[in-house]
């Protein structure tokens, strides 16, 4: 009977210790983590636009209403891809959907993305026109590293799979 309760005991204690660990866990991140703030994602770049490429205030003001039209659009084409999927995701629940339609929905995602791409073209272009010609070496590179990196890479580019050159040239 002592062996058991001895087994009772400890099994208590490991009740109450696993509890109190998952109540301080869960009080860590409710209140001592601080969830990120929305504006620093938002200020990095013309952060970065200031120290790296040296921008100065016109600059700034002008770039930020290129970038307000630009993610305006980026938006609404950004949630016309959502509800496409979303109609390719309703259409799992019915039977004998046929390919074709889903074909022509993906088709419609395909175009959209085109456009997203080519908006985003247009505005770095538009960004680099409001650079000096000093300036225009240091945007270029920035640029770069934000492409190359795309925000997942920034602590191993080296890991990131090599360009696709099956769009370039070959004479």
């Amino acid at each position: 009977m002592t062996q058991h309760q001895s087994k009772n005991k400890i099994l208590v204690f490991i009740i109450l210790l696993l509890l109190l660990t998952n109540i301080l866990v869960v009080w860590y991140f409710l209140y001592s983590c601080k969830p990120p703030s929305k504006d620093k994602g938002r200020d990095y770049f013309i952060t970065l636009l200031q120290k790296e490429v040296g921008f100065n205030q016109q600059q700034l003001d002008s770039f930020k209403v290129l970038k307000k039209s630009h993610w305006e659009q980026a938006k609404n084409r950004m949630g016309q891809i959502i509800r496409i999927k979303n109609n390719i995701f309703d259409l799992t629940k019915k039977a004998n959907t046929p390919d074709s339609v889903v074909e022509k929905l993906a088709d419609s995602i395909g175009l959209l993305q085109k456009q997203v791409e080519i908006d985003a073209y247009k505005h770095v272009v538009a960004t680099r026109k409001i650079c000096t010609p000093e300036q225009q070496t240091a945007y270029d590179s920035l640029m770069k590293k934000i492409i190359n990196r795309g925000g997942r890479y920034e602590k191993t580019p080296n890991k990131m799979p090599p360009p696709n050159n099956a769009f370039q040239n070959k004479e």
